[in-house]
């Protein structure tokens, strides 16, 4: 890109204006010109379907509805900027605007700050205010000259944006507090700011640089606007500290997207094309091709979802493209290509049409959907089921299986292909991006971001139907008849007008297009007539009730009125498991939801659902043979969305189309309700139920359901802020036994979301219910080492225990038992004896039934001990908690991995390192086999890292620290956590006890790395307490400061 300096940022001259107008005043002739305008390849780049800004509305386009070309993204970048600022700017007065056009550039800014700086009448406190704010202009400045360069020869403006600066200063005179918070906001964006432009200037790819800046712009024009709003409505004092709370958090939310632009760029320039061919030479050292022999799966192997459509229609070129950039080539690259377009105008189809075009041409095609961390972890389990990979079908072992699969890709010599699906969020992709393989990807998406962080990566954006192509493929959907009728003239003019005009509001969207045909074709709505069929339309826009959750733009209105009269044609039966359907998630929805053995569940409205009386009980439970075949007028209301196309079938799974989930409309609030409700309760009888011990013999059960759980919490979560939604007891329960899953299974992202909806939805703040999750919110606090939060979350437990439960019940040893774990993270043993006592002694009255958790206790009150120094009643302990796993749930199971490493440790206290190593490695295997991606099998490595580098190996200790940093970044792709920082920091002191200091460098970055993260995690609060152990001359501060980062079990 045209470098900009971001470390010496030059003052450079700009014109400015006699007044402040909306950015697309500004500059609307100068891009009239360029859409016409041609570049040297005889290609304008401004998209052509894109209007001039004068005519734009303040809104804009939404995100997915742009026109890009990746291969130049000048014109999108331009026009998505004016949007983004036209946007902000409408909140500007017209006495607003009189007062900033006084401020148009930097200069004028800079030249008011400096004004004040110097003014003898400003306060001391006024001065060191303006003083922060000083250096900010200088920082945006450098950022808009970079983008200024990356458009040249276009010329751009920022009049709007320096006059939101301006504003917001001005309105901040008023009181010292209003100008505290505008420094402190305008300090925080330039320190933001400064790295961006850092970053920016690295990037060697104008295109991937101009996507930055633009999505980088947009929160800081939204901030600016935010508080302009906010200075303005809060004129007293009293009523600025009243809103403040909900701004600042609106503000620290788009300071987060801030934080992440600057990583994401960030990644784009250290995964450079230099970088990457680096980093696959070196994984191919490691990973040498496998023999044909040892493939263990058999192929051709395809995990495609649907059948090839057979009325797919055009998209010829964009099929051309992708298959000249992913067919298979012989220079073991890994290419990718991201199909871009709003939602409904037929990626999906795209991606399936291609895939079954070229089977010939892989040996191998996948199907991730990647709508959430659920979804996208099961598609890779179902990849390696499919491939035969050892191990793969063995119940929750989805990080297991992700390592298999990416490990498979590296190593085949097979042509493969693999098709992520509605890629929506970086983080949930960034774990499972197979980095160092050779193959295909193709990326569906509503948005432009490079997910693949690859400067070489290729994409599209798939446009709408235009008028001719929208006509074409109505009349293929209608039928031979219809195509005849056209050829030979004799369609009606007033039927083409109407068909035209339809399609126009439409907006030439493919999945909007067939839904029209379908309600031409039904005699209920349209007949065989497109002019009756479009005055019902119109009607229908014209009166459409509002949605419940947010307000529709034009074109959702058009749309969304489209999709009601099908609804409406729908029997009660089918409106009502549509209505239904569309709270849960929208691929895999099995037919057994409907078939709950609780027949209660199926309240009145889905009675229809319920199995004959006579294979019922007493209690209304159906036996299990009754209950593998739905009602028959289950299979009608199916039948009637199948014949609409609005749902698909295949097998005895069910999906639906996210348009038409987001479409269905609600007479009412209490009808929204109901629908939720009966979503809810379906997905709780399914989902197993967490009670004293693990769910993990529960675990192949719960992989089946839980990604309807996670999506009705996410729907939840929108719908609860306007009001229109209330929880149900069932949501609230099944969210608890969604939330402890997850966490047993190591998915903190989206089990954190989870428990937080169902605390806040849960209304008896006093109640058993609330108790338990949060303990369960503790737990997933003290396995992220977050102990303080963990603690003002067992604190509540046990006090609504305590109050509600007799003191010997298994519950209130449960909490007894976490808060001894609590306290001896914090080195607060004393307290943790007590509790872990109370335990004991409940479990041990608790018999045969209590068992297991009377052996997870002594485990924890062993490693008391050992922390204290006594390692014999340690030992003890930990024998005795052995012995009762063997005796109940048996030798090979994963507990049995925390038992020897509980046994390592002990041994390596006293220095008996052969011993030591014996049981660490026993926990390896165990966790290998088990959990291999659990933080305990992270733990094995690294400590039989430190017993052979303490034996004076330090080849051995360096694998094993590598094996160790890999399982962790695979749990925490997206920072670097407390395992992560301490696995670098020893890494760093094997590499530099070489004595020749070969190593010195890369020891430099390790210990870099890990005190970064380390001063990071304890400035969140992230970290524990190292227990002091008397007489310890031994004992290394440097050592225990990291072990401290660690979850005490893993230490």
């Amino acid at each position: 890109m045209a470098k900009i300096d971001a470390r010496e940022e030059v003052e450079t001259s700009e014109n400015g204006s006699d007044a402040l107008t909306k950015v697309g005043s500004e500059v609307s002739d100068e891009l009239e010109d360029l859409v016409i305008q041609e570049d040297k390849a005889g290609d304008s780049i401004i998209p052509s379907n894109m209007a001039p800004l004068g005519g734009v509305s303040v809104a804009g386009q939404r995100r997915d509805e742009y026109d890009i070309n990746f291969d130049d993204t000048r014109g999108f970048a331009i026009f998505r900027l004016r949007d983004v600022l036209n946007s902000a700017a409408s909140i500007l007065s017209p006495s607003d605007q009189k007062i900033a056009s006084k401020y148009p550039g930097w200069h004028e800014v800079v030249t008011e700050i400096q004004g004040k700086l110097t003014d003898a009448s400003s306060t001391r406190d006024m001065k060191r205010q303006m003083g922060r704010i000083q250096p900010f202009p200088r920082t945006l400045n450098t950022l808009t000259q970079a983008f200024e360069a990356l458009v040249v020869p276009h010329p751009m403006k920022f009049d709007v944006l320096w006059g939101m600066v301006y504003l917001n200063l001005k309105l901040s005179y008023s009181s010292p507090e209003r100008l505290k918070r505008i420094g402190d906001l305008f300090n925080t964006i330039r320190t933001i700011m400064a790295r961006f432009n850092r970053c920016l200037a690295a990037c060697d790819d104008n295109n991937e640089a101009l996507l930055a800046v633009v999505d980088f712009l947009d929160p800081i024009a939204t901030i600016l606007s935010d508080s302009i709003r906010y200075l303005h409505e809060c004129s007293s004092e009293h009523a600025a500290n009243l809103a403040w709370p909900d701004l600042n958090e609106a503000i620290n939310t788009q300071l987060t997207t801030l934080e992440d632009i600057v990583r994401h760029i960030n990644e784009i320039t250290s995964l450079s094309k230099v970088n990457q061919d680096r980093m696959i030479k070196n994984l191919s050292m490691k990973h040498a091709l496998m023999p044909e022999s040892d493939e263990p799966g058999t192929f051709p192997n395809r995990i495609i979802p649907f059948q090839k459509n057979p009325k797919f229609y055009g998209r010829v070129e964009e099929l051309e493209k992708i298959l000249a950039y992913l067919s298979p080539k012989d220079d073991q690259s890994l290419r990718t290509y991201t199909i871009y377009g709003r939602r409904g105008v037929g990626k999906t189809e795209i991606a399936l049409q291609f895939a079954h075009e070229n089977l010939a041409g892989f040996d191998a095609i996948f199907w991730i959907q990647c709508e959430t961390s659920v979804s996208i972890r099961q598609s890779f389990t179902n990849a390696a089921v499919s491939l035969n990979l050892p191990g793969a079908d063995r119940a929750g072992h989805h990080e297991e299986n992700l390592l298999a699969v990416q490990n498979w890709l590296k190593r085949t010599s097979k042509k493969w292909l693999m098709i992520f699906d509605n890629a929506e969020r970086d983080q949930v992709l960034k774990a499972y991006w197979p980095i160092g393989a050779s193959g295909a990807i193709l990326i569906t998406s509503r948005k432009y971001y490079n997910f693949s962080k690859d400067l070489q990566r290729k994409g599209g954006t798939v446009k709408p139907f235009n008028s001719k192509e929208s006509w074409d493929l109505l009349l293929q959907l209608l039928g031979e008849d219809w195509k005849k009728d056209e050829r030979e003239g004799r369609i009606p003019q007033s039927e083409v007008t109407a068909a035209k005009n339809m399609l126009e509001q439409l907006e030439g969207l493919a999945l909007a297009i067939q839904q029209a045909a379908i309600l031409i074709q039904d005699s209920t709505i349209g007949g065989p007539t497109i002019v009756k069929t479009y005055e019902m339309f119109k009607e229908k826009v014209r009166t459409l009730p509002d949605r419940h959750r947010s307000a529709r733009s034009p074109s959702e209105k058009a749309l969304d009125a489209l999709w009601d009269m099908s609804f409406k044609a729908l029997s009660s039966h089918a409106r009502t498991l549509l209505g239904v359907l569309a709270w849960l998630s929208p691929d895999d929805i099995q037919v057994e939801l409907f078939l709950p053995r609780a027949q209660k569940a199926l309240d009145i409205a889905l009675s229809f659902c319920r199995q004959d009386p006579v294979h019922l009980d007493e209690n209304e439970r159906a036996s299990i043979f009754s209950i593998i075949t739905a009602s028959e007028d289950f299979e009608k209301a199916v039948n009637q969305l199948l014949d609409r196309k609005l749902i698909k079938q295949d097998g005895r799974v069910y999906s639906v189309h996210r348009v038409v989930q987001e479409a269905v409309s609600y007479h009412d609030v209490d009808e929204l309700q109901k629908s939720f409700a009966q979503a809810a309760r379906l997905v709780y009888e399914q989902f197993p139920k967490q009670g004293i011990a693990t769910m993990y013999k529960d675990w192949k059960v719960c992989q089946v359901y839980i990604p309807h759980g996670a999506h009705l919490s996410k729907k939840f979560s929108e719908y609860v802020r306007s009001g229109a939604l209330s929880a149900t007891d069932a949501f609230v329960s099944l969210l608890g036994n969604c939330a402890y899953y997850l966490r047993e299974i190591g998915d903190f992202d989206v089990c954190s979301r989870v428990i937080e909806t169902a605390t806040s939805a849960c209304a008896d703040k006093t109640s058993l219910l609330y108790a338990r999750l949060m303990l369960i919110s503790g737990n997933i606090a003290y396995d992220l080492n977050r102990l303080t939060e963990c603690r003002n979350a067992w604190d509540i437990t046990m006090r609504i225990r305590l109050n509600r439960l007799p003191h010997d019940d298994p519950a209130v040893a449960s909490i007894y038992n976490n808060m001894g774990n609590l306290e001896t993270a914090q080195g607060n043993l004393q307290e943790s004896r007590n509790y872990f006592d109370r335990a004991v002694q409940i479990w041990a009255d608790g018999g045969d039934a209590t068992a297991i958790t009377l052996a997870f206790t002594y485990l924890s009150v062993g490693r008391m001990h050992m922390l204290q120094g006594n390692l014999t009643e340690a030992m003890n302990l930990t024998q005795l908690a052995e012995a009762i796993v063997v005796r109940t749930i048996g030798a090979d199971k994963g507990i049995m991995a925390n038992i020897q490493y509980a046994y390592g440790n002990i041994e390596f206290l006293q220095r008996h390192l052969t011993l030591a190593w014996r049981a660490y490695d026993q926990c390896r295997q165990i966790a290998v086999t088990e959990t291999p991606i659990h933080p305990i099998t992270a733990a094995a490595y690294y400590s039989l890292a430190c017993v052979e580098f303490e034996m004076g190996h330090p080849e051995p200790a360096k694998m094993y620290l590598d094996k160790a940093r890999g399982i962790a970044e695979l749990r925490s792709p997206t920072r670097d956590d407390g395992v992560i920082a301490r696995i670098c920091w020893k890494t760093a002191l094997v590499l530099e006890s070489d004595t020749f200091g070969t190593f010195k460098n890369e020891a430099e970055e390790f210990r870099s790395r890990a005190e970064v993260a380390r001063q990071k995690l304890i400035a969140s609060g992230e970290g524990g307490l190292i227990p002091f152990i008397e007489n310890d001359a031994d004992r290394d501060e440097e050592e225990d400061r990291y072990d401290a980062l660690v979850p005490l079990f893993y230490r």
